[in-house]
Order: C-alpha cells, then sequence, then structure tokens
C-alpha cells in the first residue's frame, strides 16, 4: 500500500484531507502495522490480534455506521434515496470476519 501524503485525499473517501481525516486515527510508529484496503466486495482490513468476537463486530459496524451519518456521502445518500431507503441502506453496511 502506498502511502498517503497529509495533504492528500483521504482514501476512505470523505472528500477531506488525509491529515483532517483518517491520519489522526493513525496509530502511532511504536503499535503493530495495520493494513487496509478497497476492493470491489468492500473495505478489508488485516490487524494484529486474535479473532473477534460478535460483541466486537457489532461495536465496529456501529461506529462504522455513526462515521457515514457524519460524512457528506449521508447527506447525499438522505438526497437520492430518501431518509428510510438510506437508513435501509446503512443497515447493509457491516464489519463482517474474514
Amino acid at each position: 500500500m502506498a502511502k498517503v501524503g497529509r495533504n492528500a485525499p483521504c482514501p476512505c473517501g470523505s472528500g477531506k484531507k488525509y491529515k483532517k481525516c483518517c491520519l489522526p486515527h493513525q496509530p502511532s510508529s511504536s503499535s503493530a502495522p495495520s493494513y487496509a484496503w478497497m476492493a470491489p466486495d468492500g473495505v478489508h482490513v488485516v490487524a494484529p490480534g486474535g479473532p473477534l468476537t460478535q460483541e466486537d463486530l457489532d461495536t465496529m459496524t456501529q461506529a462504522y455506521q455513526q462515521q457515514i451519518r457524519q460524512s457528506p456521502m449521508w447527506k447525499q445518500m438522505v438526497q437520492e434515496f430518501g431518509e428510510a431507503k438510506a437508513e435501509a441502506l446503512l443497515k447493509e453496511c457491516q464489519v463482517k470476519p474474514g
């Protein structure tokens, strides 16, 4: 995975600069590395640690859905599909074990 510059658009697709979006949430250089990439079937992440519990997956899903609600993408979804359909689409955005 290529290094993202601080002033480059964030790879998460938020439309913000990387330094104002995901950079502050990156682990420090002293922690173990994690890797994420986008594929046609969704975002994939490899991180250190053991298998995730269902509770871990549910917590991660809720956090992910909350990030979507706070992004510019959410306003576009509501405008294009209406709030009920946007909520239904959001529920499909779930963290799943690999």
